[in-house]
């Protein structure tokens, strides 16, 4: 049974998804990032997801709710949700496109908005606090474990994989109501999710419980936070030829976020 939290947000969803039955679950899902908070309607999310709608009010903020057995911060579930729901519009389909193009050429592999959105995103986005805080020339490991701390936490990552789980039932079913796709994810156990999540999204391989490839997935994840690099603060903030921190601070950071996660993910399966 859902728990009162949990109930009063699935009905805040079915109510709104209702009164715009003509939408896919999809495109609803990405209006409800309207709903969520203002950092999440940022220029860099309507970039990679298609176009966002402007904040409205934080009916699904300051929720923590308990989904496949973790407690997760709802708001932050729906923006991963959201991040994860490529294409649905031209301008969402051609926008990937284009930042497919733009990381394959810099990292050789290309990949869509869904590959370094979400935990990539929570993994990359210290990074970029770090170098804005303490600049590009020396690396601080103490220092960048706490904003990963802050900004990358179980809990955090925990909604993003529950989102994982959700898009992929929304995929398989595009007519399944949001409510009823986050109904059928609760009954899933996390760690099958987590597997799944491994699998589908970094290749990994599992024999008789054990994870056989982590070096080869942590290169995928490095190769990922670079991507998210790129677009987030070289291309944007016009940073794409300050080649000092790319050759010397930036890869330690990368490393040590990645190992971050990877750590998050043993844990989790």
């Amino acid at each position: 049974m859902a728990s009162p939290a949990l109930d009063k947000m699935l009905g805040f969803i079915d109510a709104y998804q209702q009164q715009r039955s003509h939408l896919s679950s999809i495109n609803v899902v990405r209006s409800l990032r309207a709903y969520t908070r203002p950092t999440y309607a940022s220029k860099f999310w309507e970039l990679v997801a298609g176009k966002n709608p402007d904040f409205i009010k934080g009916e699904l903020d300051d929720q923590s709710v308990v989904i496949m057995g973790k407690e997760i911060d709802f708001a932050h579930f729906i923006a991963a949700l959201s991040d994860q729901s490529w294409g649905g519009n031209l301008f969402s389909t051609l926008s990937d496109g284009a930042l497919w193009i733009a990381s394959k050429v810099a990292t050789g592999h290309g990949y869509d908005s869904r590959e370094y959105t979400a935990a990539i995103g929570d993994t990359a986005q210290p990074i970029e606090v770090y170098l804005d805080k303490h600049g590009g020339k020396h690396y601080d490991a103490s220092a960048l474990q706490d904003l990963l701390s802050k900004f990358a936490s179980v809990k955090d990552y925990d909604s993003d994989l529950v989102a994982f789980v959700v898009g992929r039932l929304l995929y398989k079913n595009p007519g399944l109501p949001i409510k009823d796709a986050i109904l059928q994810a609760d009954q899933i156990r996390f760690v099958d999710g987590a597997r799944d999540y491994l699998t589908q999204m970094f290749g990994a391989r599992f024999e008789q419980g054990a994870w056989q490839n982590v070096d080869s997935v942590k290169a995928r994840v490095r190769d990922r936070i670079q991507a998210y690099l790129l677009i987030k603060r070289d291309a944007i903030r016009a940073d794409i030829l300050n080649r000092t921190y790319w050759k010397q601070v930036r890869p330690a950071l990368i490393n040590q976020a990645a190992d971050h996660f990877i750590t998050y993910l043993k844990n989790s399966i």
